[in-house]
């Protein structure tokens, strides 16, 4: 039961991981205009990855979620 419980410590974990530096990367893009590419392909694999998590169990895709859209907010929101 330890091992299980690692386990799906470490999925939140990567998960909460790969949702921040998404988020990082989008605001870069914002501040600085570089890294466009970048934050598209991971804005991407953070909407995969969003997708599987709900679908194996709703709240664990909520982190994911949440994060992918602050994230795409940023990168794609219009100001002004």
């Amino acid at each position: 039961m330890e091992s299980l419980a690692l386990l799906v410590t470490f999925l939140l974990l990567i998960q909460v991981l790969l949702g921040a530096v998404t988020l990082t990367f989008a605001i870069l893009f914002r501040r600085r205009g570089t890294f466009k590419l970048t934050s598209q392909i991971l804005i991407g694999l953070l909407a995969l990855q969003t997708i599987w998590a709900l679908s194996v169990l709703p709240a664990f895709g909520y982190p994911a979620l949440a994060f992918l859209i602050a994230a795409t907010l940023v990168r794609f929101l219009k100001t002004k």
